[in-house]
């Protein structure tokens, strides 16, 4: 069994080694300089969304410390539309878009989409990512913990270890598929151990362990932290609060999406900063102080999309200034990605499923997780053409590599029913 965790270890510190050398060295170093300068000064702001604009040849805002508000007629890009024809909105290659990769996501509506991006689409959203983290606190080569939906360690590792090491990345690698009561003490053990400056985590995982410390009247003893980074799930007040208290450490909050059109950084006010040098975002109008963000790539010149309409929506913000001094325009909450927790019978807690349908773009319209109680799932999905039983077997695989002894199969449906706000349960309870 050790020898399982070595070649855990082994696998992602090679995949760490490579990304280093690839983007992170040079996001830090060629990427950030120019986002630092763009955090206080509305001149520099401007000169560089513009100067980005005009590489990408599109259009950029006169002011980018404020959004804009979209008619209610404008034309947007949705993503059906880009799930019918993505070869539509691919670019010539060009010096600086030789050379791209495909990214995958299910996003919040379970219909897998695959994307180009060009290489220094990469390397910038490294550099983001790291000012994020500077914001936070942390620095090159500190310690960090990751727990949120890599596959990690066996599925029932003999040890109770649910975790490896990234050595080339210093982080403490978790698995977010085996939080249950009764494992998380030996989680909370393993975080006070390895003593972390950053706790990167979905909403749910993180909540878990912070539910756990304060039922057991006691709070995490780590020195070294500095924040809890979370992501991808919608980070309520209440959450948020709770993981302060239980860890003695500020919660930042993430948001962005594979399609790179809005990207939302939290500074250590807890202020949300829409990070108007990575996109153009504009608010489309909804009911009762929301809209939905719409946005265009600033980044990436393989497929820049323009006037995307994200289907995430956020609450309007103060029009006072943040006390942090950032210029960035900023708004109250990200208020979509609501995601349901299963609690299997052995205990265990899941949250976030979502890349059991990633890489199924070809074959799938949409899918949803739907459990049925006493480890019984059942993945509903809306097939194309080309979807075989094959694809199906696949799908169980990959649904089992993560959420392993329970049952599942897939069930092909015409349509999944929406909600008034027109988005489905992505996990849903049967009745």
């Amino acid at each position: 069994m050790q020898n399982a965790m070595w070649t855990y270890s082994l696998k992602l510190s090679l995949r760490s080694l490579a990304r280093e050398l690839v983007r992170n060295l040079w996001g830090r170093l060629l990427v950030y300089p120019a986002l630092a300068r763009n955090e206080r000064s509305a001149q520099a702001l401007n000169a560089y969304v513009a100067r980005r604009a005009r590489l990408l040849g599109v259009s950029a805002p006169l002011d980018a410390t404020r959004l804009g508000v979209l008619a209610p007629d404008a034309a947007l890009l949705s993503k059906s539309a880009l799930r019918r024809d993505p070869a539509r909105h691919l670019r010539p290659r060009r010096p600086g878009s030789l050379l791209r990769n495909s990214i995958r996501t299910s996003g919040t509506s379970g219909s897998p989409l695959t994307l180009a991006q060009s290489l220094g689409a990469v390397v910038r959203e490294e550099g983001f990512l790291y000012r994020q983290l500077r914001w936070i606190g942390w620095r090159p080569g500190q310690r960090r913990a990751w727990i949120r939906g890599d596959i990690v360690c066996d599925r029932q590792p003999a040890d109770g270890r649910y975790w490896c090491r990234d050595w080339v990345g210093n982080m403490l690698m978790m698995s977010s598929y085996h939080l249950s009561n009764a494992t998380i003490g030996a989680y909370i053990a393993a975080l006070e151990e390895f003593d972390p400056v950053v706790i990167h985590a979905y909403p749910s995982s993180v909540a878990a362990l912070a539910r756990w410390l304060e039922a057991h009247g006691r709070r995490y003893r780590g020195r070294a932290l500095r924040g809890v980074l979370t992501s991808s799930e919608t980070l309520t007040p209440e959450v948020r609060a709770a993981i302060a208290r239980a860890f003695g450490a500020a919660v930042f909050d993430w948001y962005g999406q594979a399609e790179r059109v809005a990207a939302i950084g939290t500074c250590e006010h807890g202020r949300y900063h829409v990070l108007s040098d990575y996109a153009v975002v504009e608010l489309l109008a909804q009911d009762a102080g929301h809209a939905e963000l719409v946005g265009t790539s600033l980044n990436n010149a393989a497929m820049s999309l323009q006037r995307y309409r994200t289907g995430d929506s956020v609450l309007a913000g103060s029009a006072q200034a943040c006390p942090c001094g950032r210029v960035f325009p900023t708004i109250g909450a990200v208020a979509g990605r609501q995601e349901r927790i299963i609690t299997l019978p052995d205990g265990r807690m899941l949250g976030r499923l979502d890349r059991v349908f990633q890489g199924f773009d070809a074959c799938l319209v949409e899918g949803q997780v739907l459990y049925h109680g006493a480890g019984r799932f059942t993945l509903r999905v809306v097939a194309g053409a080309a979807f075989t039983e094959t694809d199906a077997a696949a799908l169980c695989h990959a649904f089992l590599l993560r959420v392993p002894d329970t049952r599942v199969a897939v069930v092909r449906v015409d349509a999944i029913a929406r909600g008034p706000n027109g988005k489905f349960e992505f996990v849903a309870v049967a009745p």
